[in-house]
Parts: structure tokens; sequence; C-alpha cells
């Protein structure tokens, strides 16, 4: 069989496959963290300072969100953003917006600096909520909306995050012991929801489970496996039972002559820096070969003053393979794109390389990924399958606890309870 006729065939099978495999659709909410234009990247939403912590503050503290991007020219627009309530699942919940807020919500954004000795031009917006202006008065799920003012009803980008009221406790542990086996490719989760002056019937409460915040693995509609009168355990073998999967990779282009983690060369094309990225190879013997942060990134640059002296870069990403999956794509997944799978972050077979490419354009400092393979009409990606699957891969796992009264008419779904927990 010639090379021309066999690229034919596989090309044929890429799009009749989808007709044969099964689907394993999950729900998602309507809003989530993501840029509508290419104009706005390294869209960031995180606890106060810190980039990689996951951006649930508790209400009454002095927790701040921060949320940062950067609108890529130099020749900005005048910029603002509101504030929505959302539902559990991340729907509007249609609210009034006194109930959920104190202040103003449509609020010109004014914290911004344009790029210097840079390759591509930009300018940087940072703000925090709450602040003097806007103030969150419920727990529950909120999403911020940035717009031009000139064009009110164009929305440039969401950020999510939550804020939580602590009325439970929450108790954890994980486990290489799941139904799949002892020490296998999966970790298993349990974890007990502790009640004192605070104690709701089962119904009224929803629970969410990520995995490293991902979202096409998270869990939800999980009762109860065992209710006492003061707790709840949740113990679902089959459900709580996630793919261990392996550490993430660690790239660090920071600077362009002292860089770290899996970087092949760093070179100058004009008008960009270009990264090369060890290509990707699958895993063996240990998923102890990096150090990660769970798939978070930092933007951070050398030898620089400030955030405006942050140089962009393209990023070059390669996975070799004989031939490509028909099953399914591939993907590059982490942080920088809340770890959602997408066409932007997708991988294309180069068959005369024979290998995946990707190319995408990202700010300097750290970051954490990894190769993901969906397969066809599947939600949820396997690394397993990409980089091997290890029990005792190190995952953080987060719980969100919501809470509805039933028979309630007020579409506000509390957020009780938010823990983390690390495997091992």
């Amino acid at each position: 069989m010639n090379k021309r006729l066999k690229h034919i065939i596989f090309l044929l099978l890429w799009v009749l496959l989808p007709l044969t495999f099964p689907c394993e659709a999950k729900s998602s909410g309507s809003f989530r963290t993501r840029s509508f234009t290419e104009m706005v990247k390294t869209l960031q939403v995180y606890l106060n300072n810190e980039q990689i912590d996951r951006p649930v503050l508790r209400m009454g503290s002095p927790d701040k969100v921060t949320v940062a991007f950067d609108y890529m020219s130099s020749d900005y627009p005048h910029l603002a953003y509101k504030i929505e309530h959302c539902r559990a699942d991340w729907f509007p919940s249609q609210m009034e917006e006194a109930d959920y807020l104190q202040g103003f919500n449509e609020v010109v954004i004014e914290e911004v600096v344009t790029s210097m000795n840079t390759t591509t031009d930009y300018a940087h917006f940072e703000f925090q909520l709450p602040n003097e202006d806007l103030q969150l008065k419920l727990s529950g799920n909120y999403v911020v909306k940035v717009y031009d003012t000139d064009y009110p009803d164009k929305i440039l980008m969401t950020g999510c995050f939550s804020v939580e009221d602590n009325r439970i406790g929450i108790e954890a542990g994980v486990s290489g012991k799941s139904i799949y086996g002892i020490n296998s490719v999966y970790q298993h989760l349990t974890f007990e929801l502790m009640f004192d002056d605070f104690v709701p019937m089962a119904d009224e409460l929803q629970v969410v489970v990520r995995q490293n915040g991902r979202h096409d693995n998270e869990v939800r509609g999980l009762k109860p496996t065992l209710q006492k009168p003061s707790s709840f355990v949740y113990n679902h073998e089959r459900e709580l039972s996630f793919e261990g999967g392996r550490e993430y990779h660690v790239v660090d282009f920071s600077h362009r002559f002292r860089y770290s983690g899996e970087i092949e060369r760093i070179s100058y094309h004009k008008p960009y820096y270009h990264v090369d990225v060890t290509p990707g190879k699958m895993s063996s013997g240990s998923s102890y070969a990096y150090y990660d942060v769970n798939g978070g990134f930092k933007v951070h640059g050398q030898e620089v003053d400030g955030e405006e002296e942050i140089d962009y870069s393209i990023v070059h990403f390669t996975y070799p393979a004989e031939e490509p999956w028909l099953d399914g794509s591939l993907y590059v997944m982490g942080g920088f794109n809340d770890q959602w799978l997408e066409e932007k972050n997708k991988m294309t077979y180069n068959f005369e390389r024979k290998q995946y490419e990707l190319a995408l354009m990202l700010k300097n400092g750290g970051y954490n990924f990894l190769y993901a393979f969906l397969p066809v009409n599947w939600q949820s990606a396997s690394i397993e399958r990409a980089e091997g699957s290890f029990w005792d891969t190190r995952n953080l796992y987060q719980i969100y606890v919501y809470y509805r009264p039933l028979g309630s008419n007020y579409d506000h779904d509390q957020l009780v309870g938010y823990f983390e927990i690390m495997s091992q």
C-alpha cells in the first residue's frame, strides 16, 4: 500500500469512527473561565497573590480573588467588568443583583500597564474582588464578565470563582485500593461531611468533585453511601475512582538563556522567540519524573522590573507516534487553558514527521502540562493512553458542597463547604 492511499484511508476512518463509538456525555454549565477573542490572552483567576491557588474565597475573610489578563495590543480599549451569580452548575441563578452584591456592578478597570522591551505589544489588566466598589453578600458561584465600554453587550472574557461560607466540616482520604484493584492505575477518594448546628437533608446537597481542577472528569450528583446522625459518608467505588495519571510535565522559559524543565532549545525567529519542548513520550517505570503543581502555571520573568516586561514566546509541543490514533484526539492539557479540552489546544498529526504537533503563544513563565487522549464522542480524557497511569501519582482533589433547601423558590446554591486533599 502506497503512502498516499494509506493517508486517504486514515482520513476516511477518522470521519467515520465518530459514528461507531459510544457517547459518555456529562452536563456542563454555561460559564467557565475563558476568552472569547484572540486579543485576550494569559487569563488568570486565582486566590490572593498566589497564581496557582484555586479561586475559592471564604466569606468574611480578607481573601481576594485576582483577575488578570493581557489585551494583545498597545492600543487597548476602555474595559469594564460586571458580576453575575451562578448556580452550582454555573448557569445563571436569575437572582436580583441587590440580593448578592453591594455597590456598583459596572466597574471600569483602572489597573492597566502597557508592555515595555518585549517582542509582543500588549496591555496588562488586573483587579481584585471584592473591592471598595463591589462587595459580595452571598456564598456560591460567581462569574466576572469583562467587556469594552463602547460595546457593553460583547463579552471579551469570563472568569469563574466561588465564595464559601464554611458551614460544614469535610474529612477526606485517597487510597490506591479501588474497585479496579490494589495499586493499579487508579486512586479512590472517600470523604465525610460533618455537621454541627447545621444539619441538611441529603437531597438538599449537591457535591462536585474534581481532580487537579479538571472539568472533563468531574463527578456530580453523588448521594451519601452512609448517613449518620451528624455526618454523611461518600464512598462510591466506581464514581470516586480516578485514573492516577502521571506527574505533570514542567517547562520554565522565564529566561531565554537560563531555562529549565523539558525544553530542548529556545531560538529567535523574527518576530518571536520559539520554545521547543522535549518531545513527549510514553511514560514507564515511575510517576515521579518531575515535580509539579498539579497543572498550574505561573507567569514570571527573570531580570525584569515588572509584569509589563514579561514577553511572549511561541511554544512548540510534539508527541511522537508512528500512526495517528483513529479513535480520538490528543490534547495538551494544563492550567493555561483552565484544564479544558478544546480546539485551540488540540494537537495535529504530521504524517511526514510521524508526530503530533501544537504551537501555542504563551507568556513567559513556568507551566505544567500533560498529554491527554480524548476518545471520540467522550468528554472524559485518558492520561493513561498517552502518558501511562500510576496509582501513586500526586493529584490534588477538590470537593465542593452546595446547599439549597427543598421547596425553596430562592435560586441560590450556597457553597457551604470546600476542601482540598493531595493524594499520598
